[in-house]
């Protein structure tokens, strides 16, 4: 199939992804600019160049009206001048995005409101404000250099080129009917096993470092390390679990022995551990406990997707994005409900026991509902 440019116009693949790109900037300066105040408009002052307030109106409208040029004609020179003039005008916003994304911007600016007294007497004994720059940004970059070389390392790992496997048979499988693939016992468990993982690593990433610094009054340094360790566990038992998940699958051909009761016996050796820190009265034993329950509540990620895989073939999209449904709901539930039971109990005693109720209903509901056998329709056509 030959490509065409992004208006029909010979302009290639090129134009249109970066003319997607720009379209994207563009939406990035809209969200950016929505103030919630009682007028609003486009009016807000982004920069000034030369003294002169640059709005985000302004850029919007170059900004659009040089993209409608190059999707009309990609060869527009006009159009790329007004479209690559407002990209350098967003460049130095994308950044702050950037940094704010991985979260180095709002770790940096914490660490630094914290050591506001640690830089006025540096600054009282003669230190200047570039030494003081310098000590701040010292700490980004490490923490900017780490994450490089962590994904890089990753990256060489666990990149794996495709290959062409000679004799894989391209044969489409039979279509399940929608209705049958939504309303499977085994996928509605797996769902809402999934909500369960997605309550314990929303309140990990929400709530665990909040709990520690208010409940054992922990130093923001004692903090990162204690957040750090779950997921090193995790980290270890997740290819652990998945080639164990694997290894029962070639030797049992069973979906309920291989996937589901592994997912269900990490999620209950996960309650097992939160139990214990409703009532312990050590901060070492807490963040032992939270460990190893985090640990084993993620260890089963991968049998979540591979249920989808083997038991609903030609619809493993439609299965998958129904389990990721479900791990999203909880994302936008727990971080609420967990900070509503913290503040209401004065605590987080109410917020784990909650945490472990919800892990536990999806444990019963893998060893009840999920049978681990695919639906039988299949579509006529």
């Amino acid at each position: 199939m030959a490509y065409r440019g992004a208006g029909g116009t010979d302009g290639g693949q090129g134009s249109f992804l970066l003319g997607l790109i720009m379209m994207i900037g563009g939406g990035y300066l809209l969200l950016k600019s929505i103030i919630v105040r009682p007028t609003f408009g486009l009016g807000m002052t982004t920069f000034n160049a030369g003294g002169v307030p640059v709005t985000s109106g302004m850029i919007l409208i170059v900004f659009m009206l040089g993209v409608l040029m190059i999707f009309y004609n990609s060869r527009n020179w006009i159009g790329w001048i007004l479209a690559v003039g407002s990209i350098i005008a967003l460049i130095f916003g994308v950044i702050a995005v950037v940094l704010a994304a991985v979260g180095i911007y709002g770790v940096v600016s914490y660490a630094g409101e914290l050591r506001t007294d640690e830089m006025a007497t540096r600054l009282a004994l003669g230190a200047s404000p570039g030494d003081v720059f310098r000590l701040v940004m010292k700490q980004g970059v490490t923490l900017g250099v780490i994450g490089l070389v962590l994904g890089g390392v990753f990256l060489a790992l666990y990149r794996q080129p495709p290959s062409r496997e000679v004799g894989v048979s391209t044969e489409r499988p039979p279509v399940m009917p929608v209705r049958s693939v939504l309303l499977n016992p085994t996928l509605l468990a797996t769902g809402w096993s999934f909500f369960a993982f997605g309550w314990v690593l929303f309140f990990a990433v929400a709530w665990l470092p909040g709990y520690l610094e208010q409940t054992w009054s922990l130093d923001l340094k004692s903090v990162g390390w204690s957040s750090t360790l779950p997921w090193a566990i995790a980290l270890l038992l997740m290819p652990i679990a998945g080639w164990i998940s694997d290894a029962i699958m070639a030797r049992t051909g069973s979906v309920r022995s291989a996937r589901v009761h592994l997912i269900w016996i990490c999620q209950a050796l996960a309650v097992v551990c939160f139990i214990p820190v409703i009532f312990v009265h050590s901060v070492g034993w807490a963040v032992a406990f939270i460990s190893l329950a985090i640990g084993f509540s993620m260890a089963p990620n991968s049998p979540y997707y591979s249920i989808c895989a083997d038991l609903f073939r030609g619809r493993t999209g439609l299965a998958t994005g129904m389990i990721v449904t479900f791990f999203s709901l909880s994302g936008v539930l727990c971080p609420v409900i967990t900070g509503w039971l913290a503040e209401a109990g004065g605590g987080f005693a109410a917020a784990f026991t909650a945490l472990c109720v919800v892990v536990g209903s999806g444990v019963l509901g893998m060893l009840v509902f999920a049978s681990g056998r695919p639906p039988i329709e299949v579509d006529p056509i």
